[in-house]
């Protein structure tokens, strides 16, 4: 759940470059969600320092609570990445997803294009010696102890390659490797590889070979001298990949595996592959038809036709006899009483494994029966909350996967996209063009873009961009009508952190210069390395994507669904939901170009030196060259000739300059 903005202007492009380019897909190299819960813990916890926490039977999880790491009363460590974004078509909402990423949000220290040591999911301490309910008594073989979970490769990020693996593996108690130094003697736990599968299989083709997009694993443990004490343990882990060195620009996170159900207890045997449980399984949909988010002033025009007919509400039984259930949702605006409410009755719903999601209409595609109020011009910021519950017999498995809520946003801008990167997109092979599709309602008026930039691993995204308007030409990009050059894009470092860029002087949208009200917004480069910006795999406007690297404008296929974090401010000049991010340009390099070995930084004017100033210098491959406190005389002797990029950093204000520095003899 990373990619690259880079822009080099290169001079000449051959015409076979061109016709080898194509729109790719890869994965992130940072997991902000990951890396923020991180900086935001005192206290990360590994697989070898496990807390002092005892579970007892039954062990189940179907990560429905969704906190980014694992329940730490269930699990030891936080190298798995639970979300509600990465699988496909799973049986209840929420996984736990193994990748390249560490407990850090970053890629592993160790990561390469040869299978290294990965993620792990560990569960806390379990009582495997005795149960407590109804009565206290001891395991034996003769309860038949059974351990079973799902798990789906790839989803919607990455396909694990055909060299790396998922695997469990058990720990007993009293099996420890003995390691002796010369000053110390350490006991490390010894663990017995139980399962493992291999990758090389697209997400796709593992549901048509498997019958489903989740397969389920069932595993007994009939060792009961070894495995039946106090502190019994499991884990999952896998070893993942990078792409070639050859191939920098696709080095990014990938091999996930997506991990669900996971299901430890007594009483089971090799047919129990049902769990008493009834879940939402997916995420709560927007009921805009075209958005998941746009200005309101925008909306109230034609607020009939921006509305869905009905909802794609995803409901699974996973039991194996019917229940009867009944399913609501209410609408409210902020924390006002609902002013909508839509009651489907009651059910009786089938089980998952002979008949999937519930089919049954009233549940599965409820009617939009309102439309959100229409308030006044001048509302610049709104939000509505549809809350979806299920009521189901209260001695089922898990309570929390029974209610899902949408929060319903109409703001200064327009998105496809839900705020969530799974992956990144961009060109690969040549320079070019790409662009989005956005159609208003009323003239309104165009005053930036928003972008949401995954960091990367290598820094190939610190090069300039232009930014681009375009009008309609027969369903597709047509003129160009404004363009913002050299831009840097900047990478976000917290989640949803989109970076604005605002015009020089707004574009009015109107009939005149834009027919249909219709316009595309994006990019120029002139790099041929993958530039990639935000993917949302979980919503789909492919439709509305272009991209040109031939001369001819192409749309995006099937095969990249998703929605990219571009967004397009529009309405008035200072809206109130959003923090403005100026472009590069804003500080001083002289002299431009360097002839003379030395060249001088000036602060902006808002700038003080005590604001802990560093200053970072990339060459045209995104290489850092250097990075050091801020002087105002710096050195570039040993640079070779050509084309530098200097970045500011205010450490204090959390602020970043950049600006493009020519180095000639």
């Amino acid at each position: 759940m990373k990619l690259k903005f880079t822009i080099l202007i290169l001079l000449v492009l051959t015409i076979s470059l061109a016709a080898s380019s194509q729109e790719v897909i890869t994965g992130l190299d940072y997991n902000i969600a990951v890396r923020n819960k991180a900086l935001q813990s005192k206290n990360l916890r590994s697989a070898t320092a496990y807390d002092t926490v005892y579970v007892t039977l039954p062990f189940y999880d179907d990560f429905s609570t969704i906190s980014v790491w694992p329940m730490p009363e269930k699990w030891a460590d936080n190298y798995a990445f639970v979300n509600t974004d990465y699988a496909k078509n799973p049986r209840t909402i929420g996984v736990a997803t193994l990748d390249a990423i560490d407990e850090n949000g970053a890629l592993y220290s160790d990561a390469g294009s040869y299978p290294f040591e990965a993620d792990k999911l560990t569960s806390q301490a379990i009582r495997l010696d005795s149960v407590f309910t109804p009565v206290k008594k001891a395991i034996t073989r003769r309860d038949s102890v059974y351990l079973s979970f799902v798990y789906q490769p790839q989803g919607w990020g990455a396909m694990p390659a055909k060299k790396d693996s998922l695997i469990l593996e058990f720990h007993s108690p009293v099996n420890f490797d003995t390691i002796i130094s010369e000053t110390d003697t350490t006991y490390s736990p010894r663990w017995d590889a139980i399962w493992a599968t291999g990758g090389g299989v697209q997400v796709d083709t593992f549901a048509l070979n498997n019958h489903g997009y989740f397969w389920q694993v069932l595993i007994p443990i009939t060792d009961s001298a070894k495995y039946f004490k106090k502190g019994f343990r499991f884990r999952f882990r896998n070893y993942a990949s990078l792409a070639s060195n050859s191939m920098p620009d696709w080095q990014s996170n990938g091999d996930q595996w997506n991990i669900d159900l996971v299901f430890l207890n007594t009483g089971r045997s090799i047919n129990d592959t049902s769990m008493k449980d009834i879940a939402f399984a997916e995420k709560a949909p927007s009921m805009l038809r075209n958005y998941q988010a746009m200005p309101y002033r925008q909306y109230r025009k034609n607020f009939l036709n921006e509305m869905q007919d009905t909802l794609d509400i995803r409901i699974a039984n996973i039991d194996n006899v019917p229940h009867n259930i009944s399913y609501a949702y209410k609408i409210q605006k902020d924390s006002q009483p609902p002013y909508e409410e839509y009651d489907a009755g009651n059910y009786s719903i089938y089980p998952f494994a002979g008949y999937g999601y519930s089919n049954y209409t009233p549940f599965a595609h409820p009617p939009v029966e309102s439309f959100y109020p229409i308030g006044t011009d001048d509302q610049q910021k709104v939000v509505f909350h549809t809350t979806h519950y299920i009521t189901t017999d209260p001695n089922l498995l898990i309570k929390q996967n029974d209610t899902i809520r949408f929060s319903q946003l109409f703001s200064n801008y327009y998105a496809y996209d839900d705020g969530t990167a799974e992956a990144g997109i961009g060109l690969n092979g040549a320079a070019g063009y790409y662009a989005v599709q956005f159609e208003l309602n009323v003239e309104d008026t165009l005053r930036g873009l928003q972008l949401y930039i995954n960091q990367t691993l290598s820094g190939t995204n610190n090069q300039y961009i232009n930014l681009m308007v375009w009008n309609d030409y027969l369903g597709a990009p047509g003129q160009i009508v404004k363009q913002m050059t050299d831009v840097v894009p900047l990478s976000s470092d917290s989640l949803n952190k989109f970076q604005n860029y605002w015009f020089d002087a707004p574009v009015v949208i109107d009939k005149s210069a834009f027919p249909g009200l219709i316009f595309y917004v994006g990019w120029q480069q002139g790099s041929i390395d993958n530039l990639n910006i935000g993917l949302d795999r979980y919503t789909d406007s492919h439709t509305k994507r272009f991209f040109n690297v031939t001369g001819n404008w192409q749309n995006s296929d099937a095969q990249h669904a998703g929605s990219l974090l571009l967004r397009p401010l529009v309405g008035l000049e200072n809206p109130l939901s959003t923090t403005e991010c100026k472009p590069a340009g804003t500080f001083s390099l002289y002299p431009n170009p360097v002839t003379n070995g030395e060249f001088n930084v000036i602060l902006p004017a808002d700038w003080k030196e005590s604001d802990n100033i560093s200053i970072e210098i990339f060459d045209v491959s995104g290489r850092l060259v250097q990075r050091s406190n801020y002087t105002q005389v710096q050195n570039c002797e040993k640079y070779t000739p050509g084309i530098y990029l200097v970045r500011l950093i205010n450490n204090a204000a959390s602020k970043t300059l950049s600006q493009r520095l020519i180095v000639s003899r």
